[in-house]
Parts: structure tokens; C-alpha cells; sequence
């Protein structure tokens, strides 16, 4: 458990992700968590986790303690050959070597870009494996069962969530970092 209830301190929490962070202002999690966080979102549309290991220095600007990875879509879109466990697990060594920061291994929502889902599924599968290691932030689950009874996307765009689908991604971080920590 990582404990964050300094007073004199804000909690820095850093973002490496891909368009669903950058396109939500970091999911609303500034506003969320309130002032005892500092929220640094260095997400970026089109990114893969390729692209992140290739520009690692980035997020470490800032130090984190803790330290939110959101990337998984844009890992779908390539080619068969690509081995997404690997670089995925290369990412999590390069950000072990330069930051101490509690992390949180996002599972992405699947999309209602059928083409993908199979794709984003087995990724999601390869993050949920490393729940004995890290915390896990499933909004694939989320997605799926919210699904039913509300519209999670806009007719127009299969892959980012509309405000409501954003205001569930932002408040399942807010629940899962706090039931975390020693903050209430």
C-alpha cells in the first residue's frame, strides 16, 4: 500500500497514454482528486506503446508516485506480427528503472470498433495477467456491463467515449487510486 496522506504534500500522478486521456483533460481526474494531487498528462493521440518506449523520458519530467499507463488501442491496429506482450512488458522495465511510482495498468474499453475488439481483448488479457504485480484499472469490464443500459461512444467515433463513457473512466481511476491509498 502506498501511503499518500501527507498534508504538506501534493501526490504527483503522472499519465502515459494515447488519445482517450489526452481528448478527456486526463479524465477529469485533477478536479476529481482534488488539491492534494498534482495530475501530469503527457498522453498523446496515436500513441502505441512502441511510441512510448522510443520517447521514455518524457513522462519523467515530474516525479510521480503514482504513475497511470491507458495505452492498448492503438496497439490493436497493428499488424499480426507485432508481440504487444513484449513491448508492453519492456515499457513497465523502462518505467521501473526511472521512477519508484506506484503504477496502474489500464485494461481499455473494447471500442465499439468491432474490427479491433478481438485485438484489444487479448491485450487486455496480457495486462489483467500482471493483477499479482500491479493494480489493474478494468474499463473493459466497466464498458462492457455499463454498455447494456447506457451509450458509452457517439455515432460518429467507435473508439473515444462520449462524456458520459469519460466520466465513468475518470471516476473508476478516482476509485480505484483512493480504495488504494490511505486517502478518503
Amino acid at each position: 500500500m502506498l501511503n499518500l496522506t501527507s498534508k504538506d504534500k501534493k501526490i504527483n500522478l503522472t499519465i502515459i497514454g494515447d488519445s482517450l486521456s489526452e481528448r478527456s483533460s486526463a479524465f477529469g481526474l485533477q478536479v476529481k482528486l482534488g488539491n492534494g494531487f498534482q495530475v501530469n498528462d503527457y498522453s498523446i493521440s496515436g500513441r502505441n506503446t512502441v511510441d512510448w518506449l522510443n520517447d521514455i523520458s518524457r513522462p519523467f519530467q515530474n516525479s510521480a508516485e503514482i504513475l497511470i499507463i491507458e495505452l492498448g488501442t492503438n496497439d490493436a491496429y497493428a499488424d499480426s506480427l507485432y508481440n504487444f506482450s513484449e513491448k508492453y512488458s519492456l515499457l513497465i522495465k523502462e518505467i521501473e528503472l526511472r521512477s519508484k511510482a506506484k503504477l496502474f495498468l489500464t485494461a481499455v474499453p473494447l471500442s465499439n470498433e468491432v474490427a479491433i475488439q478481438n485485438k484489444i481483448k487479448k491485450n487486455n488479457d496480457f495486462i489483467k495477467s500482471l493483477s499479482k504485480q500491479y493494480s489493474i484499472v478494468d474499463l473493459e469490464i466497466l464498458f462492457e456491463e455499463k454498455k447494456k443500459s447506457i451509450q458509452l461512444y457517439p455515432v460518429t467515433d467507435p473508439i473515444h467515449p462520449n462524456s458520459v463513457g469519460y466520466e465513468l473512466i475518470g471516476e473508476k481511476y478516482k476509485l480505484d487510486i483512493l480504495s488504494q491509498n490511505s486517502i478518503k
